[in-house]
């Protein structure tokens, strides 16, 4: 006679598991309270037994599928000559195994809990090469940090821990790594919040346009962000707190008195943040230059350290790519950074009637810490009017 036998009820609030490691293989002879399989929980690794003798005719899962409890594990079929009145409640058959104990290839078992083992499975970490900090010697998302964090960039990941074909490992060093840790700590450091509203940019495309069309507009190459600079600039001026740092050390918030804004790059060797200083004191074409001239540089690996550095504000576009929402992430030590998207025809309500118009929306993530919620959507809903009425930037056009 089959017999399924279900995922026990471990206790402790478990409704989950996932599997380590099969014990038995299909058509295996097995004997009551035989161990058929290991398991990772929250709590502990654990071995499940057979709850009676037989023979095992089919395995739920494959290894690291993580299972509910009441789920079928495996099929059994009933050996006739068992006397069933002696067979174990599948919860009192289980037994917690301890971080120490040996697998069979005599490494030593990691004790982690499915979702740190899949995180280890991103981050391409050996969890046995790792000495948890939890109970009981356990692995926790913050050893698996500090262990990459302190990995010499060398290390490659472990062999053997993707299974999903061939891999191709590119070094995770230079410029890539410095941006890499950049955005960690701003992240670690900053209390990110993210304020999200949309503009109507049809006469800003219209002023942009009706230049290109000029006889200045052959010469010099004129996007949206020149533009959306010396509108940000007004914005900063009327709310100085978005044009600040927070010098935790003595205890100050620094606020700025000049206005040089970065601009996030995309180049071979990662994101950069060329900085044009003095934004306030600059014409539109003038920065249009100058923006030019950093985004070459940058393209070909000629950034000076100097044009990257010492910035207040940073503005992040992908241009035709920019998505309509994003949480970008502050260029530490700065409080603030807009992410700005693409541009698109969209229906919206003008004086109750709907009419088609180039809309365009704004992500403005803010450190919390310096930066109140009001603080945040009063910069923005200064600046929109200004995006919305550009007549005050035909004079430099």
């Amino acid at each position: 006679m089959a017999y399924e036998f279900k995922l026990p009820d471990i206790g402790e609030g478990i409704v989950e598991a996932q599997i380590v490691q099969w014990l038995i293989q299909e058509g295996d002879q097995v004997e009551e309270d035989q161990p058929i399989v290991e398991v990772l929980t929250d709590k502990a690794t654990v071995e499940i037994p057979s709850p009676l003798k037989g023979t095992i005719t089919k395995r739920m899962g494959e290894n690291e599928e993580v299972i509910e409890v009441g789920a079928t594990l495996v099929v059994i079929e009933e050996d006739p000559d068992q006397d069933k009145t002696h067979l174990r409640s599948a919860h009192s058959g289980t037994r917690a195994t301890l971080p120490e104990r040996k697998k069979k290839s005599g490494q030593v078992s990691a004790l982690a809990t499915p979702a740190v083992r899949r995180f280890a499975n991103q981050l391409g970490i050996d969890l046995d090469q790792i000495k948890g900090s939890g109970p009981g010697g356990r692995i926790t998302e913050e050893d698996l940090e500090r262990y990459q964090e302190s990995a010499d960039p060398d290390i490659r990941p472990a062999e053997g821990v993707s299974s999903g074909g061939e891999t191709e490992n590119s070094p995770y060093v230079g410029v890539r790594k410095k941006i890499g840790d950049h955005l960690v700590k701003s992240l670690k450091t900053a209390a990110h919040f993210t304020y999200i509203e949309e503009v109507d940019t049809t006469k800003l495309v219209l002023l942009r346009e009706k230049f290109l069309t000029s006889q200045k507009g052959r010469k010099t190459r004129l996007t949206y962000l020149p533009l959306l600079m010396k509108t940000v600039v007004m914005g900063l001026k009327e709310h100085p707190l978005m044009n600040a740092s927070l010098d935790e050390e003595n205890g100050v918030i620094q606020l700025k008195k000049y206005y040089n804004i970065g601009i996030a790059t995309h180049t071979p060797e990662g994101l950069l943040v060329n900085v044009v200083r003095d934004v306030d004191k600059k014409g539109v074409l003038e920065l249009a230059t100058e923006i030019t001239q950093l985004t070459e540089a940058a393209m070909e690996g000629k950034a000076k350290l100097e044009n990257l550095r010492d910035g207040t504000f940073t503005i992040t576009s992908l241009g035709t790519l920019g998505g309509i929402a994003a949480t970008p992430i502050i260029n530490y030590p700065e409080v603030a950074v807009l992410a700005v998207h693409r541009i698109s025809k969209r229906p919206v309500v003008r004086d109750d009637q709907v009419v088609i118009r180039h809309m365009m929306n704004l992500s403005l993530a803010s450190d919390h810490r310096v930066v109140d919620g009001t603080i945040a959507a009063q910069f923005l809903h200064s600046i929109i009017p200004l995006i919305e009425d550009p007549s005050w930037l035909e004079e430099e056009l």
